[in-house]
């Protein structure tokens, strides 16, 4: 093969280098761009993880205290069931006038402490007393005011424990868009690994093509240094661009590999 054919071969092959180069360059700016991706989403899986554990405990301490809100909320209706039965029970038992019966009350303690009484008189008078605070004791008032009193404290614990459940319901939401998040950002990391893995490989094969490539391009650049002197300088002087030191061919004389190394990246600068 003559020189000229040699230097046609040296010219392709630096050519289809040079655009392997730069493909593969490209690709490792993709690859990059990927790992850069796919960083930021496992930072950001990381920290809705942290944030998901802190809505999990929240949630957990609102279900406690909801918790104790209802237990109390039942003992309250479990107290009103029994005031309402006995409520009903006196209702139906003879009405009296309290106000009257404590006045009575009021005038018989009087007239039994301050008055001068033989003993049936004052028997008479105990019997009397007693009959009202009977009466009185049985007087559904306490009943009614026990009853109202409780009602209204249950409804406040009521509403108190309806906020905690509401509460309980937005914090539940925030954790279910997590998981949306989640779910997304997982799919997001598989096709990505799988774009790296793909690039990866892309990449392997771009450097074993230029390889082999290089491995031509020496045995070239070798084919050329053994024509005489003056032919393989004026094919090889094309190497040698501007003012770089040119390397020095001698008649007969073969390049070293240092020398070929040399002239390989010249030509790749070219």
């Amino acid at each position: 093969m003559d020189i000229s054919n040699l230097k046609k071969q040296a010219r392709d092959i630096s050519n289809n280098l040079r655009d392997l180069g730069s493909k593969k360059e490209q690709k490792y700016r993709e690859k990059t761009r990927l790992d850069s991706a796919l960083n930021k989403l496992i930072k950001e899986a990381v920290e809705l993880k942290t944030q998901k554990r802190d809505y999990q405990k929240r949630i957990s301490v609102l279900k406690n205290e909801r918790n104790i809100q209802n237990k109390s909320v039942q003992e309250g209706l479990t107290k009103l069931k029994d005031l309402r039965s006995k409520y009903i029970r006196e209702s139906r038992k003879p009405k009296f006038d309290v106000k009257r019966l404590k006045k009575d009350l009021e005038n018989l303690n009087f007239d039994l402490e301050t008055g001068t009484l033989s003993q049936k008189k004052e028997k008479e008078l105990m019997k009397k007393i007693n009959s009202i605070k009977t009466k009185l004791s049985d007087s559904d008032t306490s009943t009614k005011t026990d009853y109202n009193r409780i009602r209204r404290d249950t409804k406040k614990l009521k509403i108190a424990s309806d906020k905690i459940h509401f509460k309980i319901q937005t914090e539940a939401k925030e954790i279910s868009k997590i998981f949306d998040r989640l779910t997304e950002i997982s799919n997001q990391i598989s096709d990505i690994k799988n774009q790296r893995n793909l690039a990866k490989v892309i990449l392997r094969g771009m450097k074993d093509q230029i390889n082999i490539m290089n491995a031509k391009l020496g045995g070239v650049l070798s084919d050329m240094s053994k024509f005489s002197g003056a032919a393989a300088k004026t094919a090889l002087d094309l190497f040698t661009p501007g003012k770089e030191k040119k390397i020095q061919i001698k008649a007969g004389e073969k390049l070293t590999k240092d020398d070929i190394l040399k002239l390989q990246r010249k030509l790749m600068k070219k």
